[in-house]
């Protein structure tokens, strides 16, 4: 399968996000370390993936409403490549804090005609 866009969110292809957001993947462990500061905890579940810092300038409204819609259920499916295997993966995952700031604004109507700075993280469930 091959993927038509960097992100599929909810059945929503996005645009790539500007550089700099950051891919993490995490190990979650069921416990800390002894008093030899050995570590004594086991694996828990699966590796947990977060796009953290993800950014895109310059968005049409229509464009950024239609993000924000995608992510509105709150537990979405969100497609793209596994940087592991090069292959597409479906996970569930969630949306941090969204948030945009107003490039232009249309003065007789006062409605924002571009957005800069539209961002948001997506986070695994662990599903």
């Amino acid at each position: 399968m091959a993927l038509s866009a960097f992100l599929n969110v909810n059945g929503y292809n996005f645009p790539c996000p500007r550089d700099g957001f950051s891919y993490t993947l995490s190990t979650t462990v069921d416990g800390g370390r002894n008093a030899d500061n050995q570590v004594i905890g086991q694996r828990i579940g699966r590796d947990l993936i977060k796009f953290d810092q993800m950014q895109w300038v310059g968005l049409k409204p229509e464009v950024w409403q239609r993000m924000l819609k995608a992510v509105e259920p709150f537990y979405i499916p969100v497609t793209f490549e596994d940087f592991r295997t090069g292959k597409p993966i479906t996970i569930t995952m969630y949306p941090g804090d969204r948030k945009a700031n107003p490039l232009f604004v249309d003065p007789k109507t006062h409605k924002v005609t571009q957005y800069n700075d539209c961002s948001f993280n997506l986070i695994d469930c662990g599903w």
